[in-house]
C-alpha cells in the first residue's frame, strides 16, 4: 500500500539514466492537478521554441456530468470526447468516435515529427489496445519523445505496453522539466 491506501505499485522513482528514456508517464497522486501542470509545461516549452505537439485534456465541469475535451497543442482545435448518457448511467462516458476524430492529431505527429508528443492519457482503452494505443506506438517508433498520464490502476498495463522502458514521474513540474532537460542533454 502507498499514498491514499492504493494497492498498486507506486511509480518508480525518477532516477533518470543518461540518456533519459524517450517515453515518460506522469503518475497522478490525487494531490496535484496533473492536467494544469502539463498544460503549463507544454505552454512554456512552446514559448521557448520547442516543437511540442499532441492532445491535452481539460474538464468543462466537475462531478458525474463533467465534459472532457481534448485540445490540439498545434492549433487549439477542441475535440469533445464525452458522451451524454444521462445522470443515472454508470457506463463509460468516453465517445470512441470522437476519440477517433481526435486521433488524426496524433497520427500527424508521427509523419511531421516533434520535439515532444503529449498524449492526454494511457487509460483503459489503450491498456486494451484501443483508444490512442496505435498512435502512441507509431510516434514511439518514430523516435519522438512521448509524455502521457497514467493512473495507478493502469501502471501494470503501461509497463507491459512500453516494455518497461518508460520513466514514471511524479505529477510535479520539476519532474517534467528534469526529464525533458535530461532528454536534451541539459
Amino acid at each position: 500500500m502507498w499514498a491514499s491506501g492504493q494497492s498498486a505499485d507506486p511509480p518508480r522513482t525518477p532516477t533518470l539514466p543518461n540518456p533519459a528514456p524517450r517515453i515518460a508517464a506522469a503518475v497522478p497522486n490525487g494531490a496535484a492537478d496533473i492536467d494544469a501542470t502539463i498544460f503549463a509545461f507544454a505552454r512554456d516549452l512552446l514559448a521557448a521554441g520547442w516543437r511540442v505537439r499532441g492532445l491535452l485534456q481539460e474538464f468543462q465541469a466537475a462531478g458525474p456530468n463533467c465534459e472532457v475535451t481534448l485540445v490540439d497543442l498545434a492549433d487549439g482545435t477542441r475535440y469533445g470526447i464525452s458522451q451524454r448518457l444521462g445522470s443515472e448511467s454508470t457506463a463509460c462516458r468516453l465517445d470512441p468516435g470522437a476519440l477517433a476524430d481526435a486521433s488524426v492529431v496524433m497520427r500527424r505527429i508521427a509523419g511531421e515529427g516533434a520535439d515532444l508528443a503529449i498524449f492526454n492519457r494511457f487509460a483503459a482503452m489503450e491498456a486494451g489496445g484501443d483508444g490512442l494505443a496505435a498512435e502512441m506506438l507509431a510516434v514511439m517508433s518514430s523516435d519522438i519523445p512521448v509524455l502521457t498520464v497514467v493512473q495507478q490502476k493502469h501502471l501494470a498495463a503501461w509497463r507491459h505496453f512500453t516494455g518497461g522502458l518508460a520513466a514514471e514521474l511524479p505529477p510535479e513540474r520539476s519532474a517534467l522539466d528534469g526529464w525533458f532537460q535530461a532528454l536534451h542533454g541539459g
